[in-house]
């Protein structure tokens, strides 16, 4: 399963500036490994400090959300509300 992903800038380091990138993975949780394979580090960033927006819709835990094939996500810098 293919998976389009898109991350923010400063999360890019370990894609050297890559902002979209594809994996795979049946729930977040597995797309970041996969990421973390491919791009060594990229998951690490990925689990702490970030929100994650597949298709459009903010999720809240996304680490067991299931994917479907050809899905968009988006990894974005968490906000401070106040």
């Amino acid at each position: 399963m293919t998976v389009r992903v898109h991350l923010s800038s400063n999360l890019r380091g370990p894609t050297d500036g890559i902002a979209d990138i594809k994996g795979s993975g049946t729930t977040v949780g597995a797309l970041i490994d996969d990421l973390d394979h491919q791009y060594p580090g990229l998951g690490d960033t990925l689990r702490s400090g970030v929100s994650v927006v597949i298709d459009g819709l903010l999720i809240a835990h996304p680490q067991y959300h299931q994917l479907n094939d050809g899905v968009q996500v988006f990894f974005v810098p968490q906000s401070a509300g106040g």
